[in-house]
């Protein structure tokens, strides 16, 4: 086995059938293996099957040019015998598609969680050859030596850490953004219950409403001034079924008019939740926990990398691609119609970062991981930090002008390498000329400093981001 690096636990690909089940193991697999490219190799895409993917389950390159194609076969346990005829169809199905389709595969990367067994290896060597020989498309095996080797790379800890070091908290240059402007959870002298006051930690399990928790790093425990309640929020696996889970929670120390408040908003996002989340782009709430002095909402968290994760940003002054534009506007026309429905339900979101989005594995769509701070009073200095609106560094006044603000300032980021100014930003087109000018100039209105200049609702946003997607799509199809 590959040695870790210092300081690293193992790398277990069990985890994908921990995580995923039979049926998702493989989905969970691939999507792995295109983050990893993409972090060591340059900017891979993942392909699905629309019926068919063409043998390609990722590739870097163009399909009108020369591309190296991945090809995922999530085996388990070993690679044995059985497994030659899989193998084969793969590599026929790539070449006769770059064929038939008209572009040049230069390398095709077999990549499978375990070794091969001694009869496979003796096959895949000399059916590499033949293969290499005959088509000049050269063959390499990402076996689970090889896998690792690429994922100890310090190019590859985000995908190490979010694919097997879950309890791990990732080291981060911005601050936790509800912790951040609070000291570390500090226990004070009056006698309490233990769990009550105790920080949740990734590697906890923790039982609420009957159902116990796993929970992820990384958590917030933010403590109120007056040490009257403690905030959390976490990722977690319910251990009921290895569901992915979000756990929101206001738990009471003691009596206090701002405890009760703050408690009773989130019962009041809890049934706002209820009436509205399970739509496109929002969640589903499963339920809300009272417990004694304590609210949890439990809320479905779907599978799949964040926005940060699998869309951006850019290099700062690099160009983006128009696949990846592409991808961008069809994830924010999602985000940005879960974010009317808040709007049409008189509430607003107030918290939209690239950790905020998931972009699920099924069905594919950009999904919020929570309801943010919906139904919840505003309070200057809310919002994750680097991504909050203008007014909600000093106002109580913030509302719907918020969201648009934090999705054209994502777009803006994600297109651009760099996030926009305050004192004004140059257009998106001088980093990525094909954006439509309209679109460009719809962002930069919603930029606007001044909250009272921005668009009146999200609408005209949604359908000149759809305009883009389009255009983009088409045109880079040609």
């Amino acid at each position: 086995m590959t040695r870790a690096a210092s300081g690293e636990p193992p790398i277990h690909f069990y985890a994908h059938q921990s995580r995923g089940g039979e049926t998702g193991a493989r989905e969970d697999f691939e999507q792995m293996i295109a983050l990893l490219v993409t972090a060591v190799r340059g900017d891979a895409r993942l392909v699905y099957a629309n019926p068919g993917d063409w043998g390609i389950d990722a590739l870097v390159g163009e399909l009108h040019g020369r591309v190296t194609i991945w090809q995922a076969k999530y085996f388990i346990g070993g690679v044995k015998g059985r497994h030659r005829e899989q193998i084969e169809k793969s590599f026929n199905s790539a070449w006769r598609n770059a064929d038939e389709k008209g572009y040049e595969v230069e390398e095709w990367v077999l990549c499978v969680p375990s070794s091969l067994d001694p009869a496979l290896t003796r096959w895949w060597d000399a059916w590499r050859g033949e293969q290499e020989r005959a088509t000049g498309v050269r063959l390499t095996l990402w076996d689970e030596t090889a896998l690792r080797n690429e994922l100890y790379k310090p190019a590859a800890a985000h995908i190490r850490r979010a694919f097997y070091h879950p309890y791990r908290e990732a080291p981060t240059d911005e601050s936790d953004w509800l912790s951040s402007a609070r000291p570390e959870l500090v226990v004070p002298e009056s006698p309490v219950r233990t769990d009550v006051r105790t920080p949740w930690r990734g590697g906890d399990q923790r039982r609420l409403g009957g159902v116990d928790y796993l929970l992820h790093e990384p958590t917030v425990n933010q403590i109120a001034p007056d040490q009257s309640w403690v905030w959390r929020e976490a990722t977690a696996d319910r251990l009921t079924d290895l569901h992915r889970i979000r756990l929101r929670q206001v738990q009471l120390l003691r009596r206090a008019a701002a405890g009760e408040q703050l408690r009773d908003e989130l019962r009041g996002q809890g049934r706002l939740w209820h009436r509205i989340g399970g739509r496109a782009g929002l969640p589903r709430l499963l339920e809300t926990v009272d417990e004694t002095g304590g609210t949890t909402l439990v809320s479905v968290l779907p599978a799949g990398p964040t926005w940060r994760q699998r869309l951006g940003p850019a290099a700062a002054g690099a160009p983006i691609g128009r696949f990846n534009a592409a991808v961008t506007l069809g994830a924010a026309v999602e985000i940005a119609t879960a974010l009317t429905a808040l709007h049409d339900a008189g509430q607003s979101h107030r918290a939209l970062s690239p950790d905020g989005v998931v972009l699920a594995n099924k069905p594919r769509r950009a999904v919020l991981v929570d309801a943010g701070l919906a139904g919840m009073t505003a309070r200057p200095g809310e919002g994750p930090p680097g991504h909050q609106a203008p007014e909600q560094h000093r106002s109580t006044t913030v509302g719907r002008p918020a969201d648009l603000y934090q999705l054209a300032a994502l777009l803006y980021w994600t297109l651009t390498g760099h996030p926009p100014s305050t004192y004004g930003s140059p257009p998106i087109r001088l980093t990525l000329p094909e954006l439509p000018e309209e679109l460009d100039n719809l962002l930069a209105d919603c930029l606007d400093p001044d909250a009272d200049n921005r668009p009146s609702d999200l609408r005209a946003l949604v359908t000149a981001l759809r305009s883009g997607h389009r255009q983009l799509s088409t045109d880079g199809a040609r």
